[in-house]
């Protein structure tokens, strides 16, 4: 078994480190079998080294089976740097991806390009953490090193707590993950959402879930300001504007200049509380009308951020408008979503930009949910990213009388089934529930 270290400290690090571990996936004779937690640590720098070399990593380990010779892997590893955009630089220097070989089962090998187990392991909790977190066992087999035939799991203990951020470089295991769906995290800053209205009307309220859903692993913090709920009210774009500014206005000032933070969604239908979001550098708009406003698609047409329109019938929900039972419920949802992607691009908005919702009870009946998500699957030959908002909603009430914010358990089984299908991103509300989840099942597999 071979254990490669990922790092990355330059631009969107999960991001590189999520295309990192893509291309390995992709590289002949090479399997990977499994991917440790994140860590976080600050930069091993030279002595002087210029201020703006200082930039903290995040750091993963990946388990790999490969027939290939170390020179031979070290070349397609080198490949991929490259394919990510490292260029030659100075050691120890930024980079936006760095791919390192860290031990070879329990062989040792030392040659002018490589040196296995890693010559840095045993100082370096960012690297032997992670190693440990695979392999436990794992011996370390340098010779002449006291530490020579002792265990990952026996090394590391006197770095103490993962997660403390007391080790050396302030390494520190975090909640997020490159190997799972990217968690949307909701909040509703409304007074009459089902699973948590009422809850984050207060701009203090918001601001603090917005951290904790962060800190808990969400890549994407999706903000509401209109509740959407089975037979609700619509409101106007003036009411929605009223409840969302001060929250979007509070949450860009804390975050505008850090170098880790989440992707800000708006989940909105209206043109005009677009066009204000804009103004806030938010990262995604999340039309539950699936973009059909000609005023929602003028505003975001000669925009960046990324479009998720999303199948539904009706807006608000209408519990007595759903896809005839006579239909398969996922050929009717796939051929609307090729159509929608078809007139998009007729205006001039790039596939690249869509992400595609299937819409879990909007315009469904409670079997119908259930069959898309059995068969989510389907919808990968759309040749886009795909997004499920599973979490508490009615569906799940053929299966627990439990109120909406206590379905969690079953919100956390879809999600453990929906990690299997590779979908791109998971909306919930319980972030921190559902990443702990993926965690466990993940070393399990």
């Amino acid at each position: 078994m071979v254990i490669l270290g990922l790092g990355s400290n330059v631009g969107d690090r999960l991001a590189n480190l999520r295309q990192a571990l893509k291309y390995l996936r992709t590289l002949k004779n090479v399997t990977v079998t499994q991917v440790s937690p994140v860590y976080e640590s600050e930069a091993l720098l030279p002595e002087n080294a210029p201020h703006t070399w200082n930039h903290a990593y995040l750091n993963v380990a990946v388990s790999c089976k490969t027939c290939l010779q170390p020179k031979v892997l070290l070349q397609q590893l080198q490949r991929i740097e490259s394919q990510i955009g490292r260029v030659p630089d100075l050691k120890w220097s930024p980079r936006i991806i760095d791919i390192d070989v860290l031990a070879w089962g329990e062989e040792h090998h030392q040659s002018e390009e490589l040196h296995i187990p890693h010559a840095g392991l045993l100082t370096r909790p960012f690297a032997l953490w992670p190693l440990a977190d695979l392999i436990p066992s794992w011996r370390y087999c340098a010779p002449g090193k006291s530490e020579t035939g002792r265990t990952a799991q026996e090394i590391i203990k006197k770095w103490g707590s993962r997660f403390s951020g007391e080790a050396p470089f302030c390494t520190k295991q975090i909640a997020h993950r490159i190997d799972t769906p990217q968690m949307v995290a909701a909040i509703n800053v409304t007074p009459d959402s089902f699973s948590d209205g009422g809850l984050y009307t207060e701009v203090e309220e918001a601001v603090k879930q917005a951290k904790y859903l962060f800190i808990s692993g969400a890549d994407v913090i999706d903000i509401g300001a209109e509740s959407t709920r089975p037979n609700c009210q619509g409101i106007s774009p003036q009411t929605e504007w009223r409840r969302l500014g001060p929250v979007l206005k509070a949450i860009n000032s804390i975050w505008r200049t850090a170098s880790f933070k989440p992707k800000i969604s708006i989940d909105t239908r209206n043109a005009q509380t677009a066009k204000k979001a804009l103004a806030f550098d938010i990262d995604w708009i999340n039309d539950q009308t699936g973009l059909t406003d000609a005023k929602m698609q003028r505003v975001v047409i000669d925009t960046k951020v990324k479009l998720v329109f999303m199948h539904h019938l009706s807006i608000p929900v209408r519990t007595d408008v759903t896809i005839p039972y006579d239909k398969d419920e996922v050929a009717e949802v796939y051929k609307w979503a090729e159509h929608r992607v078809e007139q998009l691009h007729k205006i001039g908005i790039e596939r690249e930009r869509l992400i595609f919702d299937v819409g879990i009870g909007f315009g469904k009946t409670a079997e119908q949910s259930f069959h898309l998500i059995q068969r989510i699957t389907e919808f990968r030959s759309l040749n886009l990213p795909l997004l499920v908002g599973h979490s508490r909603k009615s569906y799940l009430s053929r299966f627990t009388n439990q109120p909406f914010s206590n379905r969690d358990v079953e919100t956390m089984t879809i999600t453990n089934f929906l990690a299997d299908a590779d979908i791109d991103y998971l909306r919930v509300h319980n972030v921190d529930f559902n990443m702990r989840a993926l965690k466990i099942y993940k070393a399990l597999k």
